[in-house]
């Protein structure tokens, strides 16, 4: 009998009160990885985050008036690309009360309060009623979540049928896997998606690994790995030794250890 996967939502709460800030400070709002399109190799990080905010947005064809669950909001930016997207009602969540607060205050200096709210809540335990959301997707989030397929659960249960689901994630190779070098990271191998949202009442329309895209030119790599070098220790604080050594080793293409790959989905609630 599997062992049901344990909550780790205060160590990840308290791993992005630390990270949000130092990132947002060092590098910019988009907490995620870019996306460099075949022959694209002077596109800036910044450039390459918001590309790949981009695919989301295009994956999960947001419509006006609809409601929008951002599950795993981060401090709200790829939120308020969506929000420029589309005349969309806009929930992004998070565990972290410091993201929380960012977040929403950068939603009032955009003037889009009004649509774009942010709340403390857990994934595996949405605090919303059945099939009230139009929409939702897991951007960089379900990486975390030990219980993925609960996750998928509860997106499914507060999504109304036909909705649109769009997920960005890492996975790992078999027998790479990525979450032992870090214990606040569960990641999966690739053919595992389908069959988890089929189980969880999703039919997927489109599974697409990408990992050649999230690959960062080496114009690019050199001056992430400058800012990496500034600010080492408080990397190493917050990520750990291990993560730290893997991103700054010059032999790799990608800031990423060998065997992670990413992958994004785009599914519809049954």
């Amino acid at each position: 009998m599997t062992a049901t996967p344990q909550s780790n939502t205060e160590e990840v709460a308290e791993l992005y009160d630390e990270f949000s800030e130092f990132h947002a400070r060092i590098c910019d709002s988009n907490l995620h990885v870019g996306y460099w399109p075949e022959g694209d190799e002077t596109s800036s990080f910044q450039e390459a985050t918001a590309h790949l905010s981009e695919l989301m947005v295009r994956r999960l064809e947001p419509r006006t008036g609809q409601r929008v669950l951002d599950i795993g909001c981060g401090i709200g930016q790829p939120a308020f690309h969506l929000a420029e997207a589309a005349e969309a009602d806009i929930v992004g969540i998070t565990v972290s009360k410091r993201q929380i607060e960012r977040a929403t205050d950068r939603a009032r200096e955009l003037g889009l309060a009004g649509r774009v709210q942010f709340e403390r809540a857990d994934a595996m335990n949405l605090p919303y009623a059945d099939r009230s959301f139009d929409a939702a997707w897991l951007f960089e989030s379900l990486i975390h979540m030990p219980d993925k397929a609960k996750a998928l659960r509860e997106a499914a249960r507060v999504l109304r049928p036909g909705a649109r689901l769009a997920i960005a994630d890492m996975f790992h190779e078999p027998g790479q896997d990525w979450s032992q070098i870090h214990p606040l990271v569960t990641a999966t191998t690739l053919d595992a998606y389908a069959p988890m949202l089929e189980e969880a009442g999703f039919r997927v329309l489109d599974i697409e690994d990408v990992t050649p895209r999230i690959l960062v030119p080496e114009q690019v790599r050199v001056s992430l790995r400058a800012q990496m070098l500034e600010h080492r220790d408080e990397w190493v604080r917050i990520a750990g030794e291990d993560v730290v050594k893997a991103m700054l080793d010059p032999e790799l293409n990608t800031f990423y250890t060998p065997g992670l790959g990413y992958v994004l989905i785009t599914a519809e609630r049954r």
